[in-house]
């Protein structure tokens, strides 16, 4: 134990020696520099030195185009742009499409095609036998067929066979698409098939009754919108969506979340839900069927 302690003091002492280190003149041997060092001094200056060289040499390749010459960062910076890019552009295909499709439903409103109704104006109060919507396509009146068979969606009170037209409908349950306040009522003669709730903004939107989903769409004036087919040749109308949930063909049970209440469309002055109901081409006042207060 003595021998280690001496030869650490040895070494220690070796270490704190000062030794001093002369410039003279190679003639006359005049001093013209000394410095006074000792070797813990000179590794101290060094590790110093290598520190502060190697902090220089970092920084300028990480701060410089010198970085490009590492070998694999290249490689990571490349993958980094191309997600970027990646992200960039389909953002930008986001919006085209978004663009694509309000050119395409201003071209129909130009041209005078409707989306829902054509409007008729001489109509009376409950006079509506000449109200009409576009024709049912043939996936439409196959999935109306398939349902009708199924019977899945029965939701009236006794056998639904028994009753037809006006009455099957008043024995249906409805179930409210939302809770608000109703501040445009159903007006034939104004051409306003349906009726307007105003509610906080991001309410859930529900179906009225169990159904399939025909259609979703953007249209320009009415914005984000569902239809739904039930069972008795109902067809339910949610427009003016914020965001819509379901998409066409998906199965709904009455009170599912089909969308959130929203602002979207050129004839909406803020969130609100316009419901239209119409039986067998005819247009039906919610009013009459659904409590929405």
């Amino acid at each position: 134990m003595a021998k280690g302690r001496t030869k650490t003091s040895i070494l220690w002492n070796r270490l704190r020696t000062k030794y001093r280190l002369v410039l003279m003149h190679d003639k006359t041997f005049e001093v013209q520099a000394s410095l006074r060092l000792s070797p813990l001094n000179v590794i101290i200056l060094f590790s110093t030195l290598f520190v502060v060289i190697g902090l220089l040499v970092y920084m300028t390749i990480v701060f410089t185009p010198l970085k490009n010459l590492v070998v694999g960062y290249s490689e990571v910076s490349t993958t980094r742009q191309i997600t970027e890019n990646k992200r960039i552009t389909d953002s930008m295909a986001q919006v085209l499409n978004a663009y694509d499709m309000y050119y395409a439903n201003l071209q129909k409103r130009l041209k005078g095609e409707t989306d829902t109704i054509i409007p008729i104006d001489s109509l009376q109060k409950k006079d509506y036998s000449q109200v009409v919507i576009g024709s049912p396509s043939e996936l439409e009146l196959n999935m109306r067929d398939q349902i009708e068979r199924e019977d899945l969606f029965n939701l009236s009170v006794g056998d639904p066979r028994e009753a037809t037209g006006e009455q099957n409908v008043q024995s249906l349950h409805f179930f409210p698409p939302i809770k608000g306040t109703v501040t445009s009522d159903f007006s034939a003669r104004e051409a306003h098939y349906g009726i307007d709730i105003v509610a906080k903004e991001n309410t859930p939107i529900k179906a009225c009754l169990d159904g399939v989903v025909l259609d979703t769409y953007w249209n320009f004036e009415t914005g984000n919108v569902v239809i739904i087919q039930h069972d008795h040749g109902l067809i339910s109308f949610y427009k003016h969506n914020a965001q819509v949930l379901k998409h066409a063909g998906a199965k709904v049970r009455a009170g599912d979340v089909i969308a959130i209440i929203g602002n979207s469309g050129e004839m909406s002055s803020g969130p609100h839900l316009h419901f239209e109901l119409w039986h067998d081409k005819t247009p039906l006042n919610p009013a009459e069927f659904i409590n929405f207060n």
